[in-house]
């Protein structure tokens, strides 16, 4: 029977892999966190050529994601590759953001078949709520003020219909993933 101190020195152990085995997570929120801000900056910087036509911004805000969501798919299974093996906190974080994605695609196509060409407050609630339970799953502070912080800026929006969408995006997507992710990916291990 192994002495409390060492229990807790197991215990210790465990929580410390977990957090190491989060670090590509905090890769996907640095690049969708990246993505997302520079496809906002180009939006608002260029909005003539983003808007040529009627379809060219949703062409635009699908494709784009839609090779993001391909590329981060090919990474998260060469990561599983490499690991050799799969947790359940990293089965239950792949299912949650499979479930974000899938519901991001449905609210697009729903989108386009009403004729409605912004569902940016839809979709950032649908991510802060995503965000706020990735937070709380793997217990990370930062993730869960990120995805509260994203759904604040989206009842704000609902508030103020005028504000730019844009600068939303930008302002609540760094303060939402990009920071957050950061954070993640340099926390120290032994915390």
């Amino acid at each position: 029977m192994k002495s409390k101190e060492e229990q807790i020195e197991v215990i210790s152990k465990v929580i410390n892999s977990t957090r190491e085995n989060l670090k590509p997570l905090s890769l996907n929120f640095i690049f969708w966190g990246s993505l997302i801000v520079v496809m906002s900056l180009i939006h608002y910087s260029i909005p003539q050529f983003i808007q040529y036509t009627e379809y060219s911004s949703l062409l635009f805000w699908t494709i784009l994601p839609i090779l993001g969501m391909i590329f981060t798919i090919v990474y998260n299974i060469k990561i599983r590759k490499i690991l050799g093996y799969e947790t359940y906190l990293n089965r239950v974080i792949k299912i949650i953001w499979g479930i974000f994605n899938l519901s991001w695609l449905v609210m697009v196509v729903m989108s386009l078949l009403n004729g409605i060409n912004n569902p940016v407050p839809e979709i950032l609630f649908l991510l802060s709520t995503t965000l706020i339970t990735t937070g709380i799953i793997i217990k990370f502070k930062p993730i869960i003020i990120g995805g509260i912080l994203l759904m604040l800026f989206t009842v704000y929006i609902n508030f103020n219909p005028n504000i730019n969408f844009l600068i939303v995006n930008i302002i609540g997507v760094s303060l939402g993933m990009l920071v957050p992710g950061i954070s993640l990916y340099f926390s120290k291990v032994n915390e």
